[in-house]
């Protein structure tokens, strides 16, 4: 992989929706070079496709994310993401529609998985989806790189009202579509911070951060590095302000 590949995934990853077009205009490729590394990522298997991540809150579920050590794994529908951390952890996204319901399962995976190192319940608005996001939603389950003007016909609503609503639902952190990447073939860095300074570690961290778990005053920021000096650089800056910050570096990842 050259610096190219690598800004091609770095793109995808801080946005799944965003266009082969778009990409080529921003690192200065031709539409035709584009589509030949973009088509030579995905028959290499590095790009294995791309998945929707629907927030629980979108459903009127509660989310919790709770970290394990990473001796073992589980998997469960109620999962809403899992990233696999080289250190020593695993940190999952749990949801449940209450209290009770969410020690249950934490319950569970603790028999599992042994005591939690780390949990993080953050402030959270339940919300109320109109029957238009929710067929948006639907839709982009099944292809999230659909374009706006492909999903207005499916709907026969205006692509601008389609734009409004996902641009809405993803700056309200209630979708994300991903790119599912073999990073076991790649030599790109993906770590998380957690902290409780979330602001200020977001401003020294917008050039790589990729997404965010937050009640806007604590969380998880997942970032980008083209290689490790420059993740070093990175962590460096956010333990400036934070030095407690957790940091973990990430070798899989998954949403559902």
């Amino acid at each position: 992989m050259d610096i190219i590949d690598k800004r091609i995934l770095f793109y995808l990853l801080k946005d799944g929706r965003i266009s082969q077009r778009r990409i080529a205009s921003l690192l200065n490729l031709t539409p035709a070079s584009l589509n030949y590394r973009f088509k030579k990522l995905m028959d290499s298997g590095i790009l294995k496709g791309f998945k929707l991540y629907v927030n629980p809150n979108f459903f009127g579920k509660y989310q919790i994310f709770i970290a394990f050590k990473n001796y073992t794994d589980i998997d469960a529908g109620w999962i809403s993401f899992k990233l696999k951390c080289l250190e020593w952890l695993n940190v999952y996204g749990v949801y449940g529609s209450d209290n009770t319901e969410l020690k249950d399962k934490i319950g569970y995976m603790t028999k599992e998985l042994g005591e939690p190192v780390l949990s993080y319940f953050p402030l959270q608005s339940l919300f109320r989806a109109s029957n238009l996001d929710q067929k948006i939603v639907e839709i982009l389950k099944v292809d999230p790189r659909l374009s706006s003007s492909e999903i207005s016909k499916k709907m026969n609503i205006s692509s601008r009202i389609i734009e409004k609503h996902i641009r809405y639902l993803r700056h309200r952190g209630l979708i994300l579509v991903a790119p599912q990447i073999d990073l076991g073939k790649t030599d790109i860095i993906i770590f998380s911070i957690f902290s409780k300074n979330i602001d200020e570690i977001t401003v020294v961290l917008q050039e790589c951060k990729l997404w965010q778990f937050t009640d806007g005053y604590a969380g998880i920021t997942v970032c980008y590095a083209d290689n490790m000096e420059r993740a070093r650089k990175y962590i460096d800056l956010a333990r400036q302000i934070d030095s407690t910050a957790d940091v973990m570096i990430i070798y899989d990842y998954m949403f559902q």
